[in-house]
C-alpha cells in the first residue's frame, strides 16, 4: 500500500511539474520582444550583479510585466539568458551595415563557385578526357600511346584523386578545399573500382558491378568489386576527418562503409535468411529486389544496434543510418511498392513504427535534435502514406476525390498541428 502511495505521489508531482513546464512556455511564447528584452536584462542582473540591483531593475520595469509573478519572471529570465544567442542588427543605414551585406554576399557567392565549380569539373572529366586522348594518341603516337592508353590514364587519374585527398587539407580556403577533396575521393573510388573489375570505362564496369548483384553465387566478385573499393574510400575519408576540421566528412564516411558492408560474403550469402526477417511469412509475391533491400534493412539495423553499444557513439554515422533505416522501412511499408501478402505487410507496419519510435527514444536520450526529428517526422510521413493507402486496401479508390483526399490531409495535418500545440509536454522529449 505503501508503494501504490509512493507512486501516485511521484505522479502527481511530474503531472504538475509538465503542466507548469507548459504554462511558462505559453507565457513566454506571448511575450513581445520589449518584453522578452526586459526579462534578458533581469536575468543578467540576476547572474552577474547583486540582488540589489536585480531587485530595484524589476521594481521598475514590473509594470511592463504584469501577468508575471516574481517567480516566474526568474525562471523565465534564467530560461532567457541560457538559451537565447545575441544577434547585431542594425536599425538604420550605415557604412558598416553595407559592408557586412558585401561580406554574407560574397560568402554566399563563394559558396555557389564551390558547388558550380565541383559540378563543372566533373562535367569536363567526363567530357573532354576521352576527346583528349584520341587526339593524343593521334597525333603524339607512339609517346603518347602507352602513357595516355585506358589502362594507364586509369592509373593516373587515381594517382590525381589520392594527391587531391591527401594534399587537399592543407588548403587553407574552404571552398577549394572542399572541391579538391570531394574530387578527389570520387576520382580515387571510380579508378579503384575500374582496376578491380579491369573495365576503364564507367558504363563497362557499372553492367559488371549489376551482374554480380544479380548473382548471388558470386559472392567473391561483388566483394572484390564493390566492397574493396569502398572500404579504401572509407579509409580515405576517415584520414580526411583526422587531418581536415571541416565536420560533413563524418556523414559522408557511413555511405561507403555501408557499400562495404553490404558485399562482404559471409552476408551476401545470408541474404535471404536476413530478408526473412522482413519478410518472415512464406509468400511467392516477394520480388528478388525487395528481398535484397529487406537484407539491407536487417544488416543496417544490427550496425545501428551496435553503434548504440559502444563507449563512444559515432553520432554523424548514425544520423545517417537512421535517416537512411527511417526512409527505407517506409518504402517498405507501402503495399503499392512492395507486394509481400497481408500477414507480411501488417508486420513492416509493426517494425515500421517500432524503429521510429526508438529513434525518437534514443535521440532524446542522448540528446541528438537531429534524430529525434527524424523519428518524429518519420512518424507523420508514415501517418500520411497510411491516410492515402488503407482506403485503398479496403476497396475504396480515390480516383476523381484527390481534391477531397487532399482536403481531409489538410485536416489531419492540422489537428497534428494543434495536437502539438495543446500538449506541448508530450512531444518536449529532451530532459529539462
Amino acid at each position: 500500500m505503501r508503494i501504490i502511495k509512493v507512486l501516485l505521489c511521484l505522479l502527481t508531482i511530474c503531472q504538475t511539474t509538465m503542466a507548469t513546464d507548459a504554462a511558462l512556455a505559453k507565457i513566454l511564447e506571448s511575450l513581445t520582444p520589449g518584453q522578452k528584452t526586459i526579462l534578458y536584462q533581469y536575468g543578467t542582473l540576476s547572474t552577474y550583479a547583486d540582488s540589489t540591483q536585480a531587485a530595484h531593475f524589476w521594481q521598475e520595469h514590473q509594470r511592463e510585466l504584469p501577468l508575471l509573478t516574481p517567480q516566474q519572471a526568474d525562471v523565465l529570465a534564467t530560461e532567457l539568458l541560457s538559451n537565447t544567442e545575441l544577434v547585431y542588427t542594425m536599425k538604420k543605414p550605415s557604412r558598416l551595415l553595407a559592408l557586412r551585406g558585401v561580406f554574407t554576399a560574397s560568402r554566399l557567392l563563394l559558396g555557389l563557385a564551390a558547388l558550380i565549380g565541383a559540378y563543372a569539373l566533373i562535367t569536363l572529366l567526363g567530357k573532354y578526357i576521352p576527346g583528349l586522348l584520341k587526339w593524343l594518341i593521334r597525333y603524339f603516337s607512339p609517346a603518347f600511346r602507352w602513357l595516355f592508353s585506358p589502362r594507364m590514364l586509369t592509373w593516373e587519374l587515381f594517382i590525381i584523386g589520392a594527391a587531391g585527398v591527401y594534399f587537399g587539407p592543407q588548403i587553407p580556403d574552404l571552398v577549394i578545399r572542399t572541391i579538391v577533396i570531394h574530387a578527389g575521393l570520387f576520382l580515387a573510388w571510380a579508378q579503384l573500382t575500374a582496376v578491380f573489375t579491369c573495365k576503364d570505362l564507367f558504363r563497362h564496369y557499372k553492367e559488371e558491378i549489376m551482374h554480380t548483384f544479380t548473382h548471388a553465387d558470386k559472392p567473391f566478385k561483388a566483394f572484390l568489386y564493390v566492397s574493396v573499393p569502398a572500404i579504401i574510400t572509407s579509409l580515405a575519408i576517415l584520414w580526411v576527418i583526422r587531418e581536415c576540421p571541416d565536420s560533413w566528412y563524418r556523414y559522408e564516411v557511413a555511405v561507403p562503409a555501408m557499400i562495404a558492408v553490404f558485399t562482404l560474403p559471409p552476408l551476401r550469402r545470408m541474404e535471404r535468411i536476413f530478408s526473412r526477417l522482413i519478410f518472415p511469412f512464406a509468400t511467392s509475391q516477394v520480388k528478388v529486389k525487395d528481398q535484397r533491400v529487406g537484407a539491407y534493412v536487417v544488416i543496417t539495423l544490427v550496425v545501428w544496434v551496435v553503434m548504440l553499444l559502444l563507449p563512444v557513439i559515432p553520432m554523424e554515422s548514425l544520423l545517417v543510418l537512421t535517416v537512411f533505416l527511417a526512409g527505407a522501412l517506409l518504402l517498405l511499408s507501402i503495399e503499392d511498392l512492395v507486394r509481400c501478402g497481408i500477414k507480411n505487410y501488417i508486420w513492416l507496419q509493426l517494425l515500421t513504427l517500432i524503429f521510429l519510435c526508438a529513434a525518437i527514444l534514443t535521440g532524446s536520450q542522448l540528446g541528438m535534435l537531429l534524430l529525434a526529428w527524424t523519428g518524429l517526422g518519420g512518424l507523420l510521413v508514415f501517418v500520411l502514406i497510411k491516410y492515402w493507402e488503407i482506403p485503398m486496401l479496403l476497396g475504396w479508390s480515390w480516383k476523381n476525390k484527390k481534391a477531397w483526399g487532399a482536403l481531409g490531409m489538410a485536416l489531419l495535418i492540422w489537428g497534428i498541428a494543434v495536437l502539438i500545440r495543446s500538449r506541448p509536454e508530450w512531444f518536449a522529449l529532451f530532459p529539462g
